[in-house]
């Protein structure tokens, strides 16, 4: 069997066990009421709500829509928790319970308060769906483009699109690692992020040079691996590199033809040392024309060039790109995970 069909086949059965485990929760968790919405933090969400048509569920969404209507800087989960607890003064039979936390999870509580950064192989990810809860909202998190990072990051995204974001058999990528923080090179968590950053900007100038996609790293955090929203504005990152990277746990995805999976290689770029960290002024410049000679040739999927921390491009901007190096030095906008 291919890899693609059994890419297929795998995504089919995820899909099918997904949907009754699904409709079965659901069903449990409205035997007894009119509604019951996801639990986001301490109030209920909009966002993921399972409704009967009842006329007490009907009276609910038109008290909302009559609030959002009257106040434009009321939103909907605000006039939501208003009309359900109005309806609930109005109608003693009216029945409205949370969804079972456990099943049902806002993404406060499956990403922030369970401290999940990357797909755990233990627990749920496309290929261990038996540990999967049946919703993952995908808030507490700002943007749109924040939010398809997350749950690409996670394994939870399966649109492949156009482009063939997971599945193209001809793109070429190329990755590279960042070691651990020593204890002994004295940096503090801002410095080290700061040669992560640099790092970065290097794969992806070696990217442009190449035609090759980045496969990103785990950054560090505090001496935790972190992912790239942990550090930058993802909507900003975006806007000038969304076609040239993909997440950290890409080679993982089902969708992933077997033949790029495989076809990894290691060809360090230099032979490297952590304690490169110990200065800031520690920097190996190569030119257009060392990255070519030593990697231009290779044909294969995935090259991994190993650690590129203190190594800096130096382009001639005449000839090599003048304004995707300007982009490079300048659209890097520092966050927080949660991209506030």
């Amino acid at each position: 069997m291919s890899g693609n069909l059994f890419s297929v086949r795998l995504l089919d059965y995820i899909a099918k066990v997904i949907e009754s485990t699904y409709l079965h929760c659901l069903q449990s968790e409205l035997l007894n009421y009119d509604i019951a919405p996801l639990l986001d933090a301490t109030i209920y969400n909009a966002g993921f709500v399972a409704v009967k048509a009842t006329a007490g569920c009907r009276r609910v969404y038109i008290l909302s829509r009559e609030m959002t209507m009257k106040s434009k800087s009321l939103d909907d989960q605000a006039a939501l928790n208003r009309a359900i607890g109005k309806v609930k003064k109005e109608r003693s039979s009216f029945g409205v319970r949370a969804l079972d936390r456990n099943i049902f999870l806002s993404g406060l509580n499956y990403f922030d308060n369970s401290g999940r950064l990357f797909p755990r192989d233990e627990e749920c990810n496309p290929l261990n769906v038996s540990r999967c809860p049946a919703v993952v909202h995908n808030n507490w998190i700002v943007s749109k483009e924040a939010k398809i990072y997350r749950f690409r990051e996670h394994l939870m995204w399966l649109y492949d699109g156009d482009d063939q974001y997971y599945s193209s058999e001809t793109r070429k990528y190329l990755t590279y690692t960042n070691p651990k923080p020593t204890t002994s090179s004295g940096l503090s968590h801002k410095n080290v992020t700061e040669h992560e950053l640099a790092a970065l900007r290097t794969a992806l100038a070696m990217g442009h040079l190449l035609n090759r996609v980045v496969i990103l790293p785990r950054f560090h955090c505090r001496n935790l691996e972190c992912p790239l929203n942990s550090i930058v504005r993802i909507k900003t990152f975006d806007a000038s590199f969304a076609n040239c990277y993909r997440e950290s746990s890409f080679l993982q995805h089902p969708k992933v033809p077997d033949s790029v999976k495989r076809g990894l290689i290691n060809r360090e770029l230099v032979m490297h040392r952590n304690r490169i960290l110990e200065s800031s002024t520690a920097v190996i410049k190569m030119f257009r024309n060392d990255i070519l000679q030593r990697l231009g040739d290779t044909t294969a999927a995935v090259v991994n060039v190993g650690s590129l921390l203190g190594v800096e491009i130096s382009f001639n901007e005449t000839t090599d790109g003048s304004n995707f190096v300007r982009i490079l030095r300048h659209t890097f906008r520092r966050s927080a995970y949660r991209q506030l």
